[in-house]
C-alpha cells in the first residue's frame, strides 16, 4: 500500500465522485477504493492498462473501473 496526499482540490473532487455514488446497496465508498476507480479509468482510457480480455467486448466505464474485491 501506498500513501499519497492529496492538493485540497483533487480531495475536494473524490469526495464528490464519493457523494455521487452513495447510493443503496453499495453504500459509501471508501476514499481508498474512490481513487483505485479514478485512477484505474484514467489508466485505461490512457492505454495504459487493458480495458478488458476480451478485445471485442464492450464494458461500461463504471464496470471496467470497479474495484476488484
Amino acid at each position: 500500500m501506498t500513501s499519497v496526499k492529496l492538493d485540497e482540490e483533487l480531495l475536494d473532487g473524490v469526495e464528490q465522485f464519493i457523494a455521487d455514488r452513495d447510493a443503496p446497496p453499495a453504500g459509501k465508498m471508501s476514499y481508498e477504493d474512490a481513487v483505485n476507480v479514478i485512477v484505474r479509468d484514467w489508466l485505461m482510457g490512457q492505454g495504459y492498462i487493458p480495458l478488458s480480455d476480451e478485445p471485442d467486448e464492450i464494458m461500461p466505464a463504471l464496470e471496467a473501473a470497479r474495484v476488484p474485491r
